[in-house]
């Protein structure tokens, strides 16, 4: 499992081609004992094994020990694992923070991302990409639309006319 944004790359033997793709966590029953093939492997490629409850007490209760949940004495590549998740957490954070949002082509604002419409499809394969608030459409929008947007450039007129689904700017807060 890479856990930087929780990605299972497997849920069934051969892991061999994961075995040095920066795996994060290898998540064992807590039944399987040390000796078993796959688990020779995790520990010779210095992967931490654990038991599902890490990541469920990870999530739900912060700064909580996991300890308990690492197994065959992986405690410290658990813990250089966990330390490279927060890591990435915090680049995360700080990408978020940096003000690389979408600009508003009309006021020039980088705010009020939950009203920025883009000019995409839901695919995001047509449209310029460009971003606008409902309100600052013209004419204005009262709500984000149900179907995809594109700016007046893309859309051939001032008004949206695509019959597609919508297409909005999500942003973290």
């Amino acid at each position: 499992m890479k856990a930087g944004d929780g990605t299972i790359l497997a849920t069934s033997p051969p892991y061999t081609r994961f075995l040095t793709s920066g795996v994060d966590y290898a998540i064992v029953s807590p039944g399987i004992t040390r000796v078993d093939m796959w688990v020779q492997e995790f520990l010779r490629h210095k992967i931490p094994c654990i038991v599902a409850d890490y990541l469920v007490e990870y999530v739900c209760k912060p700064g909580y020990s996991l300890e308990r949940h690492v197994l065959y004495n992986t405690n410290d590549w658990a813990e250089k694992s966990f330390s490279n998740l927060l890591s990435k957490a915090e680049e995360i954070v700080e990408d978020c923070d940096s003000g690389d949002d979408i600009a508003c082509e009309v006021c020039g604002s980088r705010d009020r991302g939950e009203v920025m419409l883009i000019c995409s499809d839901e695919s995001g394969s047509v449209g310029c990409g460009v971003g606008m608030h409902i309100d600052c459409c013209d004419p204005p929008l009262e709500s984000i639309p149900e179907e995809d947007w594109f700016c007046p450039k893309c859309s051939g007129s001032s008004k949206r006319t695509s019959p597609r689904k919508k297409r909005i700017k999500k942003t973290l807060h």
